[in-house]
């Protein structure tokens, strides 16, 4: 039993990666810069405070780029850490491809492995969900779409926070009708608005 949750622990340290540019991302240092972004920030550090493992909620993100949807959902990774929960965030795109990586011969874990570690998690921050490449098969759905209801469905009843640039019609196009749905289910969006603020008075 201690050996499994070793190897959990270390699936989930090598997983859970970000940029750079959000290493040090928090909420202390989040840009404010409109009405609508502090209403997203005191919602993100309110499901913080009132973070429960009996009561899921979900959060969705949306909006334009630039204006620190991953900083904040990093930001409440970082902050529910912090209180002993196993939260994990984690690119879309880069999780399709880390899935990918599973079916080498000379990988360390196999697909069922990783899927069934990112459906038992505390907490899930799917980052940028929409970004994804998804080729349609002649019949049925993409590979992306399935794998994305696979890592939806198993985190029925746990906390999941989705971003994304995308519409809700955009979205629900892109990962189809099915995952759309899912996602949706007991979730509370938040639209994000306003200026890019990594090009904020800059001026060149």
């Amino acid at each position: 039993m201690e050996h499994r949750k070793l190897k959990i622990e270390y699936m989930i340290n090598r997983y859970s990666t970000v940029n750079p540019e959000l290493e040090n991302a928090c909420f202390e240092n989040y840009e404010r810069l409109s009405p609508n972004l502090e209403h997203a920030y005191s919602t993100a550090y309110k499901y913080v405070q009132v973070f429960s493992l009996d009561k899921p909620i979900n959060l969705l993100f949306s909006g334009m780029y630039g204006l620190g949807k991953s900083h904040l959902a990093y930001s409440v990774c970082k902050e529910l850490r912090e209180k002993g929960l196993v939260a994990v965030f984690i690119s879309v795109p880069k999780l399709l491809t880390i899935i990918k990586s599973t079916y080498s011969d000379d990988s360390d874990y196999t697909e069922a492995e990783l899927l069934d570690v990112l459906s038992k998690v505390d907490f899930l921050a799917l980052d940028d969900i929409g970004a994804e490449k998804v080729r349609k098969e002649e019949e049925g759905d993409s590979w992306a779409t399935e794998k994305l209801f696979e890592i939806i469905d198993g985190r029925s009843g746990r906390h999941t926070l989705y971003t994304t640039n995308l519409t809700s019609e955009d979205l629900r196009r892109k990962v189809g009708p099915r995952n759309f749905s899912r996602m949706m289910a007991n979730t509370k969006p938040l639209k994000f608005e306003g200026e890019d603020y990594r090009i904020k008075n800059k001026r060149f």
